[in-house]
């Protein structure tokens, strides 16, 4: 990839800065009455053990903490804040060795300003459009089946995340709209900026420069919906430019491609077994992984008296292109991982979910034994404690 240059400007406020906002919003809210404000505590924590294969056997907690709040009207208008506050090792890079990341919360520490915008909806809440510090994952490339997973893969394809957008746990400016055309029928677009955050501080808790150096970064996804299901097309393209990994010059086509599709195999919305495949492309000259595809199972409700309960198995398989392969002078294998997860609710807002995943060549090489991870997660949303 192309070396980016510093950052010439910041627009960080800092955390106390993001804190005081919100309670002048709230205090504004209350004395115009014209809306109200619906505030989020969730703390995500984990251990998670390397016990076999890998880079280094032995364990290492996680911890993720969101804070959201989240203000509408009568007409149609939202806003929305955000803040993460992550902690802990670097578990698959310095345990694992995998490129998929075999935990969705594993990220550098820090507290950060995950999202900030502003949502008009429309049309009889047939449209809406949004604007400000915005998840693309959490409207673009969702894998609505596969929400019970840990691996990273099952809540965005590495053949997208790996292009670094804006997703968690650093985000960008973006501009969103979405239209639903008919009860089946929904299309949703969007620009983002192309490099979210400040590439040489991962721990900023906002940073935001708009350049055309680093480019754009835009997005647009189709969805048919039908009786049990859906399907999702969706394509993106960087316009920053990059150096070909062959090192035969640069190249502007940063660009790939998704496909999935949800079914319900037995019973309904509640319960029952669902299931969702994945298959993801992406520019094999500029990226690493040249293709992904996975999918799996989720059955709701698989023990009597325990309707919210999810017992599921996915797969997820990236594959490192040629060009990549000839640049790291290895020959690399496709990565398979392989999970099983069961999540028990133990009461509104209290959830223990242990995790075991198998890793097949980890980032490809074969100097890597096959790894096994088992993990354990406490997941408590401190609001529903109350």
């Amino acid at each position: 990839m192309s070396s980016l240059r510093p950052h010439r400007q910041s627009s960080a406020i800092g955390f106390y800065g993001f804190i005081a906002l919100l309670i002048a919003a709230a205090i504004i809210s209350q004395k115009a009455r014209a809306g109200e404000i619906e505030t989020g505590a969730v703390l995500t924590t984990e251990v998670d053990s390397l016990v076999k294969g890998g880079l280094d056997v032995g364990s290492s907690g996680l911890s993720n903490l969101d804070l959201t709040a989240h203000w509408q009207n009568d007409s149609g208008w939202e806003a929305f804040g955000y803040v993460l506050g992550d902690f802990g090792d670097d578990f698959s890079a310095n345990r694992v060795g995998d490129v998929q990341v075999t935990s969705n919360i594993d990220c550098p520490d820090g507290w950060r300003l995950f999202e900030a915008y502003g949502k008009k909806t429309f049309g009889e809440d047939r449209g809406y459009v949004m604007a400000g510090l915005i998840n693309l994952n959490g409207i673009f490339d969702v894998q609505d089946n596969a929400t019970v997973f840990l691996n990273a893969s099952h809540g965005i394809g590495v053949d997208y995340s790996q292009t670094g957008p804006s997703i968690f746990p650093t985000t960008g400016l973006g501009l969103v709209g979405q239209w639903h055309f008919t009860s089946h029928q929904t299309v949703r677009a969007g620009v983002f900026d192309g490099v979210p955050g400040d590439p040489y501080d991962n721990k900023k808790f906002v940073y935001i420069k708009l350049s055309a150096e680093e480019g754009s970064h835009w997005v647009g996804e189709y969805q048919y919906d039908f009786t049990g299901g859906f399907v999702k097309l969706g394509a993106w393209k960087n316009t920053a430019t990059l150096d070909r990994l062959n090192g035969t010059g640069t190249s502007n086509n940063n660009g790939g491609a998704y496909a999935q599709a949800g079914f319900t195999l037995a019973g309904n919305d509640d319960r029952g077994l669902k299931g969702w495949v994945r298959a993801g492309l992406a520019n094999d000259q500029l990226m690493a992984i040249a293709d992904y595809v996975g999918g799996g199972l989720v059955y709701t409700d698989p023990i009597r008296g325990h309707d919210s309960d999810q017992l599921g198995f996915a797969m997820a398989a990236a594959h490192f292109g040629a060009p990549y392969q000839v640049s790291t002078g290895e020959t690399l294998k496709r990565e398979i991982t392989y999970e099983l997860t069961y999540r028990w609710d133990i009461r509104d807002g209290l959830s223990l979910q242990p995790d075991l995943q198998y890793v097949q060549n980890p980032y490809g090489r074969t100097d890597i034994d096959d790894a096994v991870v088992v993990g354990l997660r406490l997941k408590t949303d401190l609001m529903a404690l109350r």
